[in-house]
């Protein structure tokens, strides 16, 4: 359904396509040879790593020399000379992240009037949350924000690595305090490097085996929501215009490490879409550790094989970015994934199910009832939402949306997660909005918020204990393998 709304703040609905959030396209564009993970046998990278590259006929793309771990440019022969070298533990493709593709449709809001921020409760422009906000109602945040100052909530600091964070959002205006781009095209909007727009592009059409020395083609401008929703779900804030984060007085770091790209598969259409690249999302993640943030949350994702040797450059090297962060005291927090399958055996979703991450599964409701002008959800009706995915390495789990009770016949949208959004193309390109997403996407930013506040009140805990205490404070709801250890509970965790 198209819509023509005239207002710079909409109510939009997205419901995703059934297509995987995490996952890679099968064949062509970005999977195609070019680009390495190198792993080196030291925790640091040698200081000849890049004329021994070069003498193998390739070139250093990107260094992480505090784990040791680079990105290289070269054909399949230079990457098998690479792996012969004495101080190398594996080389392996670059591997590519996406994002889903979305139906829409949607209903007109009005614009509301802003008001001054009130400290430490919703307002009355909050009118969207009073109503639809029955994942913040269902984890017990309103509790938390009697409890934790806003002033003490703002002491942490999420670093959201998406598709970047529209910062003049009036939800999220003052809350982001940090922009970054890690990816390899860099577009810049509004005083800010990880604006969510998109004006260039990797062509693989035209470089199948593109590395940045080759550039990014300009193409026409467009939006992406994904990292604002997420945003918006940590940190919206009290009184902005219409919507509230779980954690309102916590600060936004944005990261944008997704690139907008275009291939054609054989035989098939012109694909032109966003995804991330490992080098990009590992500097961002090591960035955001040496700045110290609290906690890191990476709504994206992919599948590995563990039997698969191509796979193990790229498992070792998350493994040993991950362990860095924890080692600078940073909890990374990520999505379980959107193929309803689980993780168990050789199969692993990266980086949710690597040991010092917290893997977050999601829940939706199967009755959410409507008094007194709000949707609660219904005691003892968390469910699985159907597209998640499970299996031991799953550490817990948050309201991520689900489509309701009529599923698969209908999807009613107030079943889903009412977020920050910018509207990607079309007439309302590049303003404000509000949507409905549901997916893991969703359910991450819920317990990335609720661990920063746990952060904000023991400043001196390790990501170790974070991560014990958000599991032994969590509400059991079922399974061990669908659930983790229990649904996330901000009023517990901030007693």
């Amino acid at each position: 359904m198209k819509l023509t709304l005239p207002s710079a703040l909409a109510l939009i609905w997205l419901v995703g396509s059934g297509q995987p959030i995490h996952g890679q396209p099968t064949s062509g564009g970005p999977n195609g040879p070019g680009r390495w993970t190198v792993v080196y046998r030291s925790a640091t990278l040698p200081a000849n790593a890049a004329s021994r590259i070069a003498a193998f006929g390739g070139r250093v793309e990107a260094k992480v020399n505090e784990v040791g771990v680079l990105t290289a440019s070269g054909n399949a022969a230079f990457a098998a000379k690479l792996a012969a070298d004495k101080d190398v533990l594996a080389v392996g493709p670059e591997r590519f992240h996406t994002l889903p593709p979305v139906t829409m449709g949607g209903v007109e809001s009005d614009v509301p009037p802003l008001d001054a921020e009130t400290f430490g409760a919703p307002t009355g422009t909050d009118t969207l949350y009073q109503i639809y906000g029955w994942n913040i109602r269902r984890i017990g945040a309103p509790a938390m924000w009697a409890r934790v100052p806003m002033d003490v909530q703002a002491t942490a600091t999420v670093a959201v690595l998406d598709t970047g964070v529209m910062h003049t959002h009036p939800d999220l205006a003052g809350q982001v305090v940090a922009a970054v781009a890690t990816n390899y095209c860099h577009d810049s909007m509004n005083g800010s490097d990880a604006y969510p727009v998109y004006r260039t592009l990797i062509d693989f059409d035209a470089h199948p085996e593109w590395d940045p020395s080759m550039g990014c083609a300009s193409v026409d401008t467009i939006y992406h929501s994904h990292g604002t929703h997420v945003a918006g779900t940590i940190a919206a804030k009290f009184g902005g215009s219409r919507v509230v984060g779980v954690a309102p007085g916590v600060r936004i770091a944005a990261y944008k490490v997704f690139d907008r790209y275009r291939f054609t598969p054989p035989g098939g259409q012109v694909v032109d879409d966003v995804g991330a690249f490992d080098g990009p999302v590992f500097t961002a993640i090591v960035d955001a550790a040496l700045h110290h943030y609290q906690v890191i949350n990476m709504s994206l994702g992919g599948t590995l094989y563990r039997n698969n040797k191509s796979d193990n450059a790229s498992w070792l090297a998350w493994d040993r970015v991950a362990k860095f962060a924890d080692k600078m005291g940073t909890t990374i927090v990520a999505a379980a994934g959107n193929d309803g399958v689980s993780s168990n055996g050789t199969i692993a979703s990266i980086p949710s199910d690597l040991p010092t991450v917290i893997s977050v599964t999601a829940t939706g409701s199967s009755n959410l009832t409507f008094t007194g002008g709000a949707f609660n959800a219904a005691p003892g009706s968390d469910v699985l939402a159907f597209y998640s995915n499970t299996g031991a390495a799953k550490d817990i789990a948050a309201p991520g949306g689900d489509c309701g009770p009529g599923y698969p016949a209908s999807c009613q949208a107030q079943y889903l997660i009412l977020s920050t959004f910018i509207f990607e193309t079309g007439l309302n390109a590049g303003l404000a909005g509000f949507a409905f997403e549901g997916g893991t996407s969703m359910a991450s930013p819920h317990v990335a918020a609720v661990a920063a506040v746990v952060r904000a009140l023991h400043p001196d805990w390790n990501p170790g204990q974070v991560r014990a205490f958000m599991k032994s404070s969590a509400d059991q709801i079922g399974s061990r393998q669908a659930f983790g250890h229990g649904l996330v509970n901000a009023d517990t965790a901030s007693k």
